[in-house]
């Protein structure tokens, strides 16, 4: 049932060649592994792209989709879970990381207050160590429970669906 729910979401492979953006990937798309549907795959590519998807604060999705390929993950589930970094949940992430990095640095420093003129990617640039120790930190923690995560979700499936078809017709 998770198979037929994730294909069905998947984009087609010849469609993915023929994308002005992608066809200089050319015969790279065309190895399967990048395409399997299986609880190792997906729950690889899903890890990869929240490690990524957090981390990476650009170009995430191309990072992601350049390891997935490295480890043999599912592609297209590694630029999805890309998505955790979007404009809405951006400054939450920065927020929880700069808190999570000061307090495991021992730095118990409110934000730095900067000048309302100062540009976001300034007012990011200040936030310095702490920043960059919970970015990594949450990208960690965030790609084990994606990881760990699927893969529970996905046995449990199976063993519901194991145990539904191993109960008798008339229950």
């Amino acid at each position: 049932m998770a198979r037929l729910f994730v294909r069905r979401w998947l984009p087609d492979p010849a469609s993915l060649r023929t994308h002005r953006g992608l066809r200089w990937m050319g015969p790279l798309l065309d190895r399967p592994w990048l395409w399997h549907v299986n609880r190792s795959s997906i729950s690889k590519g899903l890890a990869i792209g929240m490690f990524f998807g957090i981390l990476v604060p650009l170009g995430q999705a191309l990072v992601a989709g350049f390891v997935a390929i490295g480890l043999r993950a599912n592609l297209p589930a590694a630029v999805f879970a890309t998505f955790v970094s979007n404009p809405l949940t951006t400054p939450a992430i920065l927020l929880a990381a700069y808190h999570l990095g000061s307090a495991v640095l021992g730095d118990a420093t409110a934000l730095p207050a900067l000048a309302e003129d100062v540009s976001w990617i300034e007012k990011i640039g200040a936030m310095g160590e702490p920043l960059l120790v919970g970015l990594a930190l949450l990208a960690i923690a965030g790609a084990a429970l994606t990881y760990f995560g699927v893969q529970l979700a996905w046995r449990i499936g199976v063993l519901w669906r194991m145990a539904a078809r191993r109960a008798p017709a008339g229950s």
